[in-house]
């Protein structure tokens, strides 16, 4: 069996997002799963937005241009601690490092592997190690290294190495009263989707009081939980507790912002606790005993202007909501109140204009692989929105179900002014539904299952994030 051969068929179960070229031609047309984009930064993206519901994402790029219009998605991916397993193409191995054709050595934002020879066991174990850190591998393979017949075949398997006894006796020997229980992502840990869905129930059986990170929210019901915590969160809470347990938080400067990092620092416990399947899940948060004093009010954020209130009825017509980067995203994050896990997705660490579009489309096909129904809502700005646009073919494509809301308020944030397109014009151009909205009792159009609406908003200033 060739290399190419081998690996199409180890990965027969994941959509492979990609952009053919002639490096990787021999593996493309092998490949049974794919999933043609128009940009290769397009390829990176969705390969995230699949791996937020699927655990990894899986795109191919051909040799240089390929490869460095992957830099942003995979940076992207670095920051937001997202596992993309990405596939390039190189030249010949005789004309690496010369002046050869599209031939270059690209620094990028990943754990770049570079395949000598053809061995299927050892790209398994980078697969798996990919998964299990939760951050992007960029795997770099010369064409005739494609072509030639597999060395190895076996492979290790891989787990998260857990003390779970000594990180309980950790939290049930706290003495303080007042104590915050904090969730990040990394209570996902390799559990699948469905398996996601239900930490909620086993979370609330616990009697502490319970607060996440952004990427985490929704692992507890945010209308009777404190929920987000941190620059655009509740604050206060933070500032109150004696003790702050961390489970799963990388506890980026969003969660604690600079002003008060040492401070939340000094009275945080790190609890190293990453589960390998939903039973050690339910026997850890069965097993915390630990009880709290600790009093918070709850705080919902109310919309004020013309903006907000739009984008108040926009976020009631998607189940999972995906965003780009600008003020939609800060309002949208103040307003929705997450009930369930991966619920609302975003550039949370990164901030990264053009992620939406790409990633929503992701998410979608991820919903559509393991047969769960559940309508995607994409919120854009008016600036994004142009930096990928050219996926919607994608959508147009596959037909795929997608709602998808650019916030046309003619501006880029506070920087500067801009002129758009006829939005409807090139949405219809893709064979989608458009509609313009105006006036907020017409957000209705969002019902259906597959639109494309510009909806024209009134600029807004944004509230003021805690320092």
């Amino acid at each position: 069996m060739r290399f190419y051969e081998g690996i199409a068929e180890f990965l027969e179960d994941y959509r492979v997002f990609s952009y053919p070229g002639e490096q990787i031609s021999k593996l493309y047309y092998e490949l049974d799963n794919k999933v043609l984009v128009r940009d290769e930064r397009g390829a990176g993206f969705m390969a995230e937005g699949y791996g937020r519901i699927n655990n990894i994402g899986v795109c191919l790029v051909t040799a240089g241009p390929g490869i460095s219009n992957l830099s942003t998605p995979l940076a992207n991916a670095y920051k937001d601690n997202s596992s993309v397993f990405a596939i390039s193409g190189r030249v010949h191995k005789k004309y690496i490092g010369k002046n050869y054709f599209q031939e270059l050595d690209i620094n990028i934002n990943a754990k770049k592997i570079f395949f000598e020879n053809p061995n299927l066991g050892i790209f398994k174990e980078y697969f798996k190690r990919c998964l299990l850190e939760k951050k992007p591998y960029l795997i770099n393979i010369p064409t005739d290294v494609l072509e030639e017949n597999i060395l190895n075949d076996t492979c290790n398997n891989f787990k998260y190495n857990n003390n779970i006894e000594r990180e309980l006796n950790k939290i049930n020997n706290i003495r303080d009263k007042n104590v915050l229980l904090l969730i990040g992502q990394g209570v996902f840990g390799s559990l699948t989707y469905r398996e996601i869905l239900d930490i909620p129930k086993i979370l609330n059986k616990i009697n502490l009081p319970i607060a996440t990170t952004y990427p985490a929210r929704g692992v507890i019901d945010e209308e009777t939980n404190i929920g987000l915590v941190g620059r655009r969160g509740d604050i206060r809470v933070l500032l109150s507790a004696d003790k702050i347990i961390n489970i799963g938080s990388s506890l980026s400067y969003n969660t604690y912002p600079e002003t008060l990092r040492e401070k939340l620092l000094s009275k945080t416990v790190n609890i190293n606790f990453t589960p390998n399947n939903i039973k050690e899940l339910k026997y850890f948060f069965k097993n915390i005993t630990l009880e709290s004093s600790l009093t918070y009010k709850k705080r919902f954020f109310s919309p004020k202007g013309d903006y907000s209130k739009k984008i108040n009825e926009i976020i009631k017509y998607g189940d999972i909501i995906v965003t780009d980067a600008g003020k939609h995203t800060v309002f949208t994050s103040l307003l929705k109140i997450c009930k369930k896990p991966k619920s609302l997705i975003s550039s949370h660490s990164f901030g990264c204009m053009g992620f939406g579009l790409p990633v929503g489309i992701g998410v979608k096909f991820a919903l559509i692989d393991n047969k769960i129904k559940e309508d995607v809502l994409v919120i854009s700005g008016d600036g994004g929105i142009l930096m990928n646009i050219e996926e919607l073919e994608v959508i147009s494509d596959y037909n795929l179900p997608i709602k998808i809301a650019v916030m046309k308020n003619n501006k880029l944030a506070n920087f500067c002014k801009i002129n758009n397109p006829d939005f409807i014009k090139i949405a219809e151009g893709f064979g989608l539904d458009a509609v313009y909205i105006k006036d907020i009792d017409e957000v209705n159009e969002l019902n259906k299952k597959q639109i494309f609406a510009v909806v024209e908003v009134e600029d807004e200033e944004l509230p003021k994030p805690n320092r």
